[in-house]
C-alpha cells in the first residue's frame, strides 16, 4: 500500500488533491462521479493509490458526519455530500471503488486494505495547531459566502485522533486555503516542520505561504 513516507510528488496528493478539482465551476465537467473518474484516468498510479488509501481510511472510520464535514472543508463547500443525497461513508467507498477499477485496468494489483496510520505519534502536535487556529477557522466559516460548515473544527480533531493525523493536517491546509485564513510566521514555520516530518514534497505546505501576515 502507498505510504506518504515514500515521496513521489512535489505537490498535494490523495483526497485533498482530488478536492482541488471541485472548484467553483466543477459541474461543467459533469457529475461528481465523472470528476473522480477523470482524475483517476488522467493521473499516475501513485496518485491513484494515494487517493485510494485516503478514501478507504475515511470510509472505514464509520463516522459519516465527520468524513462528510472533512470533505466539505477540503472542497470549500463547493461539493456538499448531503446535497447529492450521498453519505460521507458512501462517497468515499465510491471513490475507493473507482480507484480500484482504474488500477485494475492499468494492470496494477495493489493490496487495497486499511492499515493503522503510521503517524499516530503526531496527533498531539496536529491537534495543538487546530486548537490555536480555532478562532480564525470559526470566523472563516462564519464569513463563508457559500455556506457554513457546522462542526468543521471538531471534525478536524476527530480526524486527527481517530483516523489519521497526517490526513487531518492536509485537510487543515486545504481549509486554510479555501477560506483564506491568515497565519503568522511562527505558525507557518511549524507547518513547514510538520511537512518535513510527513515527507511532503516542496509545495504541499509552501502553497499556503501567501496567507502569512
Amino acid at each position: 500500500m502507498f505510504s506518504v513516507g515514500i515521496r513521489f510528488t512535489e505537490d498535494d496528493f490523495g483526497i485533498t488533491h482530488l478536492a482541488s478539482m471541485f472548484h467553483q465551476d466543477w459541474r461543467l465537467s459533469g457529475s461528481a462521479r465523472d470528476v473522480v473518474m477523470s482524475y483517476v484516468a488522467q493521473t499516475s498510479d501513485p496518485f491513484v493509490l494515494a487517493l485510494a488509501e485516503d478514501a478507504l481510511r475515511l470510509a472505514a472510520s464509520g463516522d459519516a458526519d465527520t468524513v462528510a464535514t472533512l470533505w466539505e472543508c477540503a472542497t470549500g463547500s463547493y461539493h456538499r455530500l448531503n446535497g447529492d443525497s450521498v453519505s460521507g461513508l458512501g462517497w468515499f467507498r465510491e471513490v475507493a471503488d473507482i480507484c480500484e477499477r482504474g488500477l485494475t485496468q492499468a494492470g496494477v494489483h495493489a493490496n487495497l486494505e486499511v492499515s493503522e496510520s503510521a503517524y499516530g505519534a503526531f496527533a498531539g502536535r496536529v491537534v495543538a495547531e487546530i486548537d490555536e487556529l480555532e478562532p480564525a477557522l470559526d470566523e472563516a466559516i462564519a464569513n463563508n459566502p457559500m455556506v457554513s460548515i457546522p462542526g468543521a473544527v471538531s471534525a478536524l480533531r476527530v480526524c486527527t485522533s481517530d483516523i489519521c493525523p497526517e490526513l487531518a493536517f492536509r485537510v487543515l491546509l486545504r481549509f486554510l486555503m479555501e477560506y483564506s485564513c491568515e497565519i503568522d510566521h511562527d505558525l507557518y514555520a511549524r507547518f513547514v516542520e510538520l511537512g518535513h516530518e510527513f515527507s511532503y514534497g516542496e509545495f504541499v505546505v509552501s502553497r499556503i505561504s501567501f496567507l502569512m501576515r
